[in-house]
Order: structure tokens, then sequence, then C-alpha cells
């Protein structure tokens, strides 16, 4: 199956292909992390109790489960409002906010790294859902597969 690099803006966000695939992905990037804290809290309790072996090799890996499992059940899952379609949009930073361009501007906070904010300032491009009443909506990039949540700033 070939995947687009990029989501359709003719039927829904949650119909897209491209959303399926960035769903997959964070998915299967989860259920990893989520296995090799399983297996670094199985190797610490096999070091401790089966061969009574203590090091700071034991407590490292006692401490790294805890953390992953910590961060992955602690992340909270992007939601995509019901037969709303993704809408394609010029940007630009402005003051570490993402300024989206068209009939009604909107200032997003979105929080990303500096690769990625390096070439969102060269491509100027964006996807997003519209904003709930609340203010929150979901961003994504051409050629980046990840679904990002995004803040209306008044």
């Amino acid at each position: 199956m070939v995947v687009p690099n990029k989501p359709s803006t003719e039927v829904t966000a949650l119909d897209d292909r491209w959303t399926r695939h960035c769903v997959d992905r964070a998915s299967r990037r989860a259920l990893m992390w989520t296995v090799l804290a399983g297996a670094a809290f199985l190797l610490q309790f096999v070091l401790v109790l089966v061969w009574s072996w203590s090091s700071p090799l034991a407590l490292l890996l006692l401490f790294f489960a805890a953390v992953v499992l910590w961060v992955v059940t602690r992340r909270r899952p992007v939601r995509l409002p019901e037969g709303e379609p993704w809408h394609f949009a010029h940007v630009q930073w402005e003051g570490g906010r993402l300024v989206v361009l068209g009939s009604q501007p909107l200032l997003l906070a979105v929080h990303v790294g500096p690769f990625l904010r390096g070439r969102i300032a060269r491509h100027r491009r964006v996807w997003f859902v519209p904003p709930d009443p609340a203010g929150n909506t979901v961003v994504t990039f051409r050629g980046v597969p990840e679904l990002i949540r995004a803040r209306v700033c008044r």
C-alpha cells in the first residue's frame, strides 16, 4: 500500500489515509516503548531476585522502565473532530507561535522540536482541522507522519 505524504482535503480527517497512517505509526511507537519498558523491568527482576545480583544496572533498568511507562501512560491522544476535513493553509512563525494565514488568521501554540520548526519555516505549509469551541486543533505537515496537537491563542 502506497501511503501519501500529505493529507487529503476531500474527505473527513478521520477517513483520510494519511491520518490512519499517522495514528498507526504512533500506536506502533507506543507499543514498542511499552514492550521495551516491560523487558527492562523483567531483566531487572531476574537480575535482583533470581540471581541476587545487586548493581547500579538493576536500579537503572527499574528507573528506565518506570519513566517510560509513566510517559506512555501520561500522553494524551490526539482527538480529531467528527466530520471535519483537513484544510490547507500557508503559515509563518511569529514570536514562537504559528500564524495560519487565510481569510481569518489563526495564532496557534504548537510544541515542536527545532528540526520540525525549521522544516515548517522553509516549507510554510500546513494542514489543520478547524478548532473546536475550546480552541483545540490538530496540525500536520507534508512528509511528517505525525498528528500534532495545537491550541488557538486568543
